[in-house]
């Protein structure tokens, strides 16, 4: 949930001001103490030129190890220093020190005060009598630092924190609405057209707008299916009984033609073609009733492996006429599901249809199910179905081979697409390499 929180596009936008915002501040107050840490080394720097300028640099060692001597007794070390070295080994001052490449190392007398922890600014200066040192604690710079970190945790770090709490709060507000947007879509993506986003705000904004368009293209495309499918219906059901009578009286005339004659012929194919157009329009109908939710009053548990055998077991037959391995996958134990046992046969008998009667012959089919799922699988080592036609192949009436010169309607697979989303199920079309693997896998029960 976090994750998916923080890679919502208001919740980024939240914390990209939020960055913004600290980093302004952050700019500000450092070119801030920039300046005046500039400034307060300058003044030390000053201090150190005005000190260095009191002392006469044409003094003996004597006067000025004296003069020295007086200014570090009245002068604490971790404030200031002043060290005089005389060339004669005259030692005067109120620290210890060492040249080192002309720069001063400092250390506390024995008996002398501390000195300060911050360090210091020096300034070393060679006279004709010896070397004279002054330097100034950077305690000042020291305490500067301390003030801007202090005012950078007391202002700047509550107010980013609060404006990123503020921010977080807002977006998080948003990214509930277009998840619930988002919600709705993913439904109506599924096929559910009842779909529609809830609509619990009212503000008017960019993404109420957005949801309401939502539910008008949801109300438009639900309607538009909707009499689409009662045409389809209505077609199926007014032309389906005459087709009955046209097939009942071509059996008629067939009977009273002689046998081996051309107009026996053509009435016997007549009478074909019509049993063709009957089971077009019989699926069609199964096809409306199923999608229009009247399966779902008589679901009970279904066992998968005894429908799985009973329907194998059922075209047996027909694939050793094929020339075709049909085989099984089943595990010993039960795996139940909640469905319509007729439907969820119908399905995998549409399914093995389909394999048998394009996967070729000497092609082997296999009928599985797993209780991880659970599912349903079908898989065949024919010449398989290409990737870009998998989601078109489940459309009515749409066939790979254009010429349509092969048995079949192009509704076993719409038919097994009906019956698996009446069961809340998922039907995925896949690459058995070589050949096409189907897997129904249905809510667990």
């Amino acid at each position: 949930m976090a994750r998916r929180l923080f890679r919502s596009t208001p919740v980024r936008l939240a914390l990209m001001l939020a960055a913004l915002f600290t980093a302004v501040n952050l700019v500000t107050l450092g070119g801030a103490y920039l300046q005046l840490r500039a400034a307060a080394q300058a003044q030390i720097r000053e201090s150190l030129d005005a000190g260095m300028a009191g002392f006469d640099v044409t003094a003996t060692p004597a006067a000025l190890a004296t003069l020295v001597r007086a200014r570090a007794r009245a002068a604490d070390p971790a404030d200031s220093i002043y060290v005089f070295l005389g060339d004669d080994g005259r030692r005067a001052g109120n620290a210890a020190a060492v040249l080192n490449d002309g720069r001063p190392r400092l250390t506390a007398l024995p008996d002398g005060r501390p000195l300060s922890d911050e360090g210091y600014l020096h300034e070393v200066r060679r006279l004709s009598s010896g070397v004279l040192i002054l330097a100034e604690s950077l305690a000042p710079l020291a305490d500067l630092r301390r003030t801007f970190l202090a005012l950078l945790a007391f202002s700047v770090v509550p107010t980013a924190l609060l404006s990123l709490g503020l921010g977080t709060l807002i977006a998080r507000r948003s990214a509930r609405r277009v998840a619930r947007i988002e919600a709705t879509l993913g439904r109506l993506e599924a096929g559910e057209l009842s779909a529609r986003y809830d609509g619990r705000d009212h503000a008017g904004d960019d993404l109420s707008r957005i949801g309401q368009r939502v539910n008008r293209m949801a109300e438009q495309r639900e309607a538009a299916t909707e009499a689409l499918r009662q045409v389809s219906a209505d077609i199926a059901h007014d032309l389906r009984t005459p087709l009955q009578r046209i097939s009942v009286l071509l059996a008629d005339l067939r009977g009273h033609l002689a046998e081996d004659t051309e107009p026996a012929r053509i009435a016997e194919a007549a009478g074909i073609e019509a049993d063709r157009a009957t089971q077009v329009f019989r699926a069609l109908l199964e096809i409306a009733q199923i999608e229009g939710g009247a399966p779902a009053a008589r679901f009970a548990p279904v066992d998968l492996v005894a429908v799985a055998r009973e329907i194998v077991e059922l075209y047996e037959p027909a694939a050793d006429d094929a020339g075709i391995v049909l085989e099984t996958d089943l595990p010993a134990a039960p795996v139940m599901v909640s469905g319509a046992r007729d439907l969820v046969g119908q399905a995998l008998a549409n399914l093995i249809e389909n394999a048998l009667r394009h996967a070729g012959a000497r092609a082997r089919v296999t009928v599985a199910v797993a209780a991880d799922g659970p599912c349903l699988v079908v898989r065949d080592t024919g010449p398989g179905i290409p990737e870009d036609e998998r989601d078109r192949v489940l459309r009515r009436l749409y066939r790979l081979e254009r010429s349509r010169t092969t048995p079949g309607n192009g509704l076993g697979l719409s038919l097994v697409a009906a019956i698996a989303q009446a069961h809340g199920a998922q039907l995925v079309l896949g690459d058995a390499g070589p050949g096409l693997v189907v897997t129904l896998r249905f809510p667990p029960a």
